[in-house]
C-alpha cells in the first residue's frame, strides 16, 4: 500500500449489532473519495460478539482494514490511542467516527473537501434522531464550557470530526491517561490554541443501530462534576 493520507478511527465496545453495517457503509463511502486510507477499529475490550464480527470483516476488506484489541479503557482514551497511531505512522488526516450507526457517511465528502482549508472540521448535530434529552445535554455542555472555561465549542463531544494530525499531535499528551471524556478535552484545547483553523459541517445524527450509549443520561450530573474537575486539572497542568 502507498502511504495513507487518511486514518479512519472507530472505537467499538459491545457493538456486535451495528459494527458490521457501520464499517461497510463508511468503508465504501470513504473509498469513493480516496483509496489511500486505513480503517482502524479499536476494540475496547468487548465482551460480546464484536471481536468475532471484526475478524470476519478483516478477511473481506483486506489490508486497509485493521483491528486493535485492548483492555477496556473507555471511549475517549480509545480515540486517543487511534490518533496516536496516525502520529506514529505520519498519516496526515484522522477521521473519527463511532460504531453505533449515528454518524451518517453521506456527510463525509463535505468534511473531505474542506480538509485543506481547516485544521479541524467538526460535525454539528443540527438534526438528531436520538431524542430531545440528548439534544439538551449537548446544549448544556456547550454552555458549561463557555461559562466555566470561557471557550466556545459548537459541539465538543461530537463523534464525527476530521482533524489534521500535525495539529492534534502536540496536544495529545496534555490529556491525562485517566481522562474519561477525552474528546471534549481535545476540543477545548484546540479552541484555546492560537492559529488552529476550525470549520463546521451541519450533520444529521441518526438513531443508534443497537447497543447502549457509553454515557447514560442518568449519570449526567456525576459526569459533569467529574468533567469540571478533570478539565481544571488539565488546564492547570496537574
Amino acid at each position: 500500500m502507498p502511504q495513507p493520507e487518511l486514518l479512519v478511527v472507530m472505537p467499538a465496545y459491545n457493538e456486535q449489532a451495528s459494527v458490521r453495517k457501520v464499517v461497510l457503509e463508511f468503508f465504501d463511502e470513504v473509498e469513493n473519495w480516496t483509496e489511500d486510507f486505513v480503517f482502524l477499529v479499536l476494540d475496547d475490550g468487548s465482551t460480546d460478539g464484536t471481536p468475532r464480527v471484526l475478524g470476519r470483516m478483516h478477511d473481506r476488506l483486506g489490508a486497509r482494514f485493521e483491528v486493535v484489541r485492548h483492555s477496556n479503557r473507555g471511549h475517549g482514551q480509545s480515540c486517543l490511542a487511534g490518533y496516536r497511531v496516525a502520529v506514529e505512522r505520519g498519516i496526515p488526516y484522522v477521521l473519527q467516527i463511532d460504531s453505533d450507526g449515528q454518524c451518517d457517511p453521506q456527510f463525509f465528502f463535505r468534511f473531505w473537501r474542506q480538509r485543506e482549508k481547516a485544521d479541524v472540521i467538526y460535525g454539528v448535530r443540527t438534526r438528531r434522531d436520538d431524542g430531545l434529552r440528548r439534544m439538551v445535554a449537548s446544549m448544556v455542555l456547550r454552555m458549561f464550557l463557555l461559562l466555566g472555561f470561557r471557550t466556545w465549542c459548537a459541539d465538543a463531544n461530537v463523534p464525527y470530526r476530521l482533524m489534521r494530525t500535525a495539529t492534534i499531535a502536540p496536544l495529545l499528551d496534555r490529556i491525562p491517561k485517566n481522562f474519561n471524556l477525552a474528546n471534549i478535552a481535545l476540543a477545548l484545547l484546540l479552541r484555546r490554541t492560537e492559529d488552529v483553523r476550525h470549520a463546521y459541517v451541519p450533520i444529521h445524527f441518526r438513531e443508534r443501530y443497537g447497543g447502549e450509549p457509553s454515557v447514560k443520561l442518568s449519570l449526567f450530573g456525576r459526569k459533569a462534576a467529574e468533567l469540571w474537575r478533570e478539565l481544571r486539572e488539565m488546564l492547570a497542568g496537574k
